[in-house]
């Protein structure tokens, strides 16, 4: 299990500096199911279909259908060669 993640940059933190741009898609591999495509909107928000999440770990637990999960490790950007929320939120804080 991967360990948790902890920063005070937020997803408009990201956008705001450029590192992020909405409308941003982000992916959730799964290796026995198709990938979850989200999309990351302006306000910081992550909408997937009609559903919209204030956080990364929200989102995640919520299509993902689990009851934890740090959604900073598992949304990835395409647009940036699948890096994760994390490893940006990093290199940017």
């Amino acid at each position: 299990m991967a360990a948790r993640t902890t920063g005070t940059v937020s997803l408009g933190d990201l956008l705001k500096r450029g590192t992020l741009q909405a409308p941003e898609t982000l992916v959730i591999r799964r290796r026995s199911a198709p990938d979850i495509e989200g999309r990351l909107e302006s306000d910081g928000n992550i909408r997937v279909d009609r559903a919209v999440y204030a956080t990364p770990s929200a989102a995640a637990k919520h299509v993902l259908g689990v009851g934890s999960v740090d959604g900073w490790l598992r949304w990835r950007v395409p647009r940036l060669d699948g890096k994760t929320l994390a490893e940006l939120r990093e290199g940017d804080g």
